[in-house]
């Protein structure tokens, strides 16, 4: 919510709002033995206050109690209501997914975390899991309430698959074939009238972007990362970079998707951003996409919580775009650009 809805709403600032909620929810949390029970709408209302984290200066507590919340959903508990399972099913793999985001956006590898053994969830509307259908021959291939989630985990688990892959081919065609059985399951279905429809249709575009980024990247190293190899693949990155890092701000701006625009504050996307900084050290500062580029990371960097941005790889990034930013202001005072203008606007951090 904007900070000028918080106060008509709630009467207080959004800064004493979340304190104050957090705070409440974290006693009633603890007021319900939520660390020993295997009461399933406790461990509903966990997975929710863990989820929401992720989008506030204490995302760095998340990553830690994912583990605690899959080792209590994880405890046999005798149950077998078809209900009950299937929302175990969505808990356990909402839970799978922001382990594996933590990790990634940290610049860290994930590895092959599928868990087969467990089901995915039924992408049936809420409607049809009140009725207790959830049988796999009654899900739909139309949009639910269920769809987001599960396109996130496609995608996921497609990204999963990559460390079983022989070849650059082999992992080209998972990505294709994930593409494909996301627009048939769930994107045909997106007629717009929901604006839940075009964030799907953006992100998952990204998220896909994202995959093929991944698989043409050379490996990074600890600090400033490896040159790729292909002079003919590295302008390519770098605007499918720039675009991934910019997809938060095309999403608040849009007035369909920007009710939505709080689901991407969790994502860090270091390894984007790693990349465009990198190659913004070289880059002449006449070209347009480099301006653009410019402007994008910082932007996005200045997304990152304050915390997070005194880390190794916050501080990284930032030694990485003020190198550019002195560089190009070198430039100009020696007569070689034009674009201090732009520069102006974009005092270096301190």
């Amino acid at each position: 919510m904007p900070a000028e809805d918080i106060g008509a709403v709630l009467g207080m600032d959004k800064v004493a709002a979340i304190r104050t909620y957090r705070a409440a929810t974290e006693h009633a949390l603890m007021q319900a033995n939520f660390l020993v029970t295997d009461g399933l709408t406790v461990l509903q209302a966990f997975v929710l206050f863990l989820s929401l984290s992720s989008f506030t200066d204490e995302a760095k507590l998340v990553w830690p109690l994912t583990g605690v919340a899959q080792r209590l959903l994880t405890t046999e508990t005798g149950s077998h209501d078809p209900v009950s399972q299937e929302i175990r099913h969505r808990l356990y793999w909402q839970l799978w997914y922001m382990d594996k985001r933590a990790v990634e956006d940290q610049g860290k590898s994930a590895g092959d975390t599928t868990q087969d053994t467990v089901s995915l969830p039924c992408n049936i509307t809420d409607t049809e899991l009140d009725l207790g259908h959830t049988s796999s021959t009654t899900q739909d291939k139309a949009w639910t309430e269920a769809s987001f989630l599960l396109i996130g985990l496609d995608i996921a688990r497609t990204r999963s698959s990559f460390v079983t892959a022989q070849s650059l081919y082999e992992k080209e065609q998972f990505i294709q074939r994930c593409h494909n059985r996301i627009k048939s399951r769930y994107l045909t279905s997106c007629d717009g009238s929901q604006p839940i429809h075009w964030l799907a249709k953006h992100v998952s575009s990204v998220l896909i972007a994202e995959m093929w980024f991944e698989i043409h990247s050379a490996a990074w190293s600890s600090t400033l990362g490896a040159m790729i190899s292909s002079r003919s693949t590295r302008p390519k990155l770098f605007s499918t970079a720039g675009s991934i890092i910019d997809i938060p701000r095309r999403v608040h701006e849009d007035p369909q998707a920007k009710a939505w625009s709080w689901l991407l504050k969790g994502y860090l996307q270091f390894q984007p951003l790693l990349f465009v900084a990198a190659e913004l050290s070289s880059r002449s500062m006449g070209e347009s996409l480099s301006v653009r580029a410019w402007e994008v990371a910082h932007t996005a960097l200045g997304r990152w919580p304050e915390e997070t941005r005194r880390t190794r790889h916050g501080k990284l990034l930032d030694s990485l775009l003020k190198h550019s930013q002195e560089r190009w202001r070198g430039m100009d005072a020696a007569g070689g650009s034009a674009c201090y203008g732009f520069l102006v606007g974009y005092p270096s951090r301190r």
